[in-house]
């Protein structure tokens, strides 16, 4: 990062150009030590009237980074605590809209000071089809990743997010082996970096790589009473930049109904491969609601 703005300095850049540089970086430095987001999903799409809701709690925590090379960088601990909702609501028949809302705080330590923020995250809104039938589930999603929240104060506290408007294109298939009481499906989607934000305070994103992300699970009814299953998610930059964050994450959840209406959800993760990337771990909690 010095060794940058140094460059930009010794170009005789106007000085105001010189401090949005600096910004720019630090953002994606602090950008790095992100938690990996990830929205639910999967190919049962939601018809009128129909409706899953879901409101939790989650923690995630890093004891340093993997740089580009995959090297870990210790010295910093990171923090990240989210409150969130979720909903799905059918609109029209194999027609549903996705909707997930954070508030978010983030603390970030070093041995010589600690910075905190918080506020609103990256909030996600999608919509979801499944014009085809076919003999299992398959859905096609469109989504948007807007930023709700301006620069962060001071400009090296912990990032919410990367202040920028992204778009995805998901593809998902699934099914069920009712024999066996095993379930699974998968998503593999495209996300295109706009390099847009939505505030003019907004400290202009680094050029961001478009990246291949998917999400798959596979899941077994116990006793035909709760749900256990693992999940993997990731984001895998089609061109490796500078601060492109790459990642796979790996872990475990249970879904324990309570009736026919309610039940209370349980998952974590684990961080097996990162580039440019936080290493950390998650667990999270939260109650859902279900119903026609």
């Amino acid at each position: 990062m010095v060794r940058l703005l140094f460059q930009a300095t010794q170009a005789h850049l106007p000085m105001k150009y010189t401090l949005q540089l600096y910004s720019s970086i630090a953002l994606a430095v602090t950008v790095i030590f992100l938690a990996p987001s990830t929205v639910e999903a999967g190919p049962w799409t939601k018809s009128t009237g129909q409706y899953y809701v879901k409101v939790g709690q989650s923690l995630y925590q890093a004891s340093g980074y993997r740089d580009g090379d995959g090297e870990f960088i210790d010295g910093i601990d990171y923090m990240n605590t989210t409150t969130f909702s979720y909903a799905e609501v059918g609109v029209w028949e194999d027609l549903h809209l996705q909707l997930y809302l954070p508030m978010t705080y983030a603390r970030s330590s070093t041995e010589f000071d600690t910075v905190s923020d918080l506020g609103l995250g990256d909030a996600f809104f999608s919509v979801q089809a499944s014009p085809l039938d076919l003999t299992m589930p398959t859905s096609v999603r469109l989504e948007v990743k807007l930023p709700l929240y301006a620069r962060p104060d001071p400009p090296h506290a912990p990032a919410r997010g990367d202040q920028q408007v992204d778009l995805a294109l998901w593809l998902s298939a699934g099914g069920a082996l009712s024999d066996i009481s095993l379930y699974f499906y998968a998503d593999v989607g495209y996300r295109h970096r706009t390099q847009r934000t939505l505030r003019e305070d907004q400290i202009i994103p680094p050029d961001y790589s478009d990246a291949f992300v998917y999400l798959a699970q596979v899941g077994y009814t116990v006793a035909d009473t709760f749900d256990v299953s693992l999940t993997s998610s990731a984001i895998l930059p089609l061109e490796r930049q500078g601060f492109d964050e790459t990642y796979i994450t790996v872990g475990p959840s249970v879904f324990f109904p309570i009736s026919d209406l309610i039940a209370i959800e349980v998952d974590g993760y684990l961080t097996p491969y990162a580039r440019s990337s936080a290493a950390g771990w998650a667990v999270g909690a939260g109650i859902s609601f279900r119903g026609d």
